[in-house]
């Protein structure tokens, strides 16, 4: 995926599961700040877990920074979030911003609600 282009292999994803959004995040780095790779380690494995008991469905993925000027992070594309969902993940796992994808299959940042 790609912020702001839209994805008909997401959108029949997304139609597949019977979901109208979904949400890519990750809780490496909280606010930017880099953090060893087994305290990233630890804390996505947070995540893993609180995903797993909401209920929700995720893919394993990466998020990568397309300017290669931060690692590759371990992420979680997550079936049946809402955007009120990843405002409640990017608080709780210290996250700048989460990429949200509507039925239409358009990859959205969404950011910390701090910064809008």
């Amino acid at each position: 995926m790609t912020i702001g282009e839209k994805n008909v292999s997401v959108a029949a994803l997304l139609g597949r599961h019977g979901v109208a959004s979904a949400m890519f995040v990750t809780a490496f780095n909280p606010f930017g700040c880099e953090l060893s790779a087994e305290q990233n380690a630890a804390r996505q494995r947070a995540l893993e877990a609180h995903i797993a008991q909401a209920g929700w469905m995720a893919l394993s993925g990466e998020g990568l920074d397309p300017k290669n000027v931060w690692s590759a992070e371990a992420s979680l594309f997550v079936l049946g979030a809402t955007e009120s969902d990843a405002d409640s993940l990017m608080l709780a796992y210290e996250q700048n911003a989460v990429v949200v994808v509507l039925g239409d299959g358009l990859p959205r940042l969404r950011l910390h609600p701090r910064y809008r």
